[in-house]
């Protein structure tokens, strides 16, 4: 009998779990509040790849496995070291420090600014004018994704 009660009080959670999902998915309900912030928008861009209503944000080349920044950046932005790559420390800070960017090694980089960051995540050219490695999508972002993404890198620590 205990049995049968936990099967059906999964049964319930994995039947509510499906229609909030399509409920998010669909866009009848937003997953983030429009009156949320630029950068908590830009927190859940960062974070899931979506926009605020939960669509998928699109992208072409890099990897072939759906991402988002954060899931080769690491949640934090700084960066993550992989079998398959090296992802680069994307914090604000760190992106337009006027010294170079800190890059994996200690070695510095070239310094970005707000726009030379835009041309990186949407067309895959670092601040030198040379293409970014093959991971890195090119993110099909509107202006105020891209507002409210940059948003959020500038509150990255």
């Amino acid at each position: 009998m205990k049995g049968k009660g936990l099967l059906l009080a999964g049964l319930a959670f994995l039947i509510i779990g499906i229609v909030g999902l399509a409920l998010f998915g669909s866009g009848i309900v937003p997953l983030v509040s429009a009156a949320n912030t630029p950068a908590e928008r830009g927190a859940w861009i960062f974070r899931t790849g979506a926009d605020p209503n939960g669509q998928p944000i699109p992208y072409s080349s890099g990897m072939m496995m759906r991402a988002s920044c954060a899931g080769c950046h690491g949640v934090d932005g700084h960066g993550l070291r992989t079998p398959m790559f090296v992802s680069p420390n994307v914090t604000y800070r760190n992106l337009t420090d006027p010294a170079g960017m800190l890059e994996l090694g200690s070695t510095r980089g070239p310094t970005y600014t707000d726009d030379q960051i835009r041309r990186a995540v949407t067309q895959g050219i670092d601040a030198e004018g040379e293409s970014l490695t093959w991971p890195m999508p090119r993110w099909q972002l509107t202006d105020g994704e891209w507002n409210d993404l940059l948003a959020y890198l500038k509150t990255l620590p």
